[in-house]
């Protein structure tokens, strides 16, 4: 009874490390390839942020752009907004002092 006890502890021991081997090769063999693919991006990333550096002053100067633009547009808002206003005045409709969001 004890020998058929030490053989099946021992055929489980090995089942056991062959189970575990197995599962440590495949769990390598997916992190090799997800550090493959994570390094093909990270090599992609650095073309894109090489490509695009020549554009930091351009983007600057269009951000200051569009900021002066911005201010120019709220004015124009505000100077629709009164004609309106005062067009609904004259038709005799009431007369909302805001700006409408798109109606279509």
């Amino acid at each position: 009874m004890i020998g058929f006890l030490t053989v099946a502890t021992i055929g489980y021991v090995l089942s056991l490390v062959v189970v575990l081997a197995v599962s440590l090769i495949v769990v390598g063999r997916a992190l090799w390839s997800l550090g493959t693919t994570l390094s093909r991006i990270a090599a992609g990333l650095r073309v894109v942020e090489r490509q695009t550096a020549p554009l930091g002053g351009y983007l600057d100067a269009l951000n200051d752009g569009l900021g002066a633009v911005s201010g120019g547009l709220v004015s124009v808002a505000g100077h629709l907004t009164a004609a309106d206003d005062e067009l609904a005045i004259a038709m005799g409709e009431p007369v909302s002092g805001r700006p409408v969001a798109n109606a279509a």
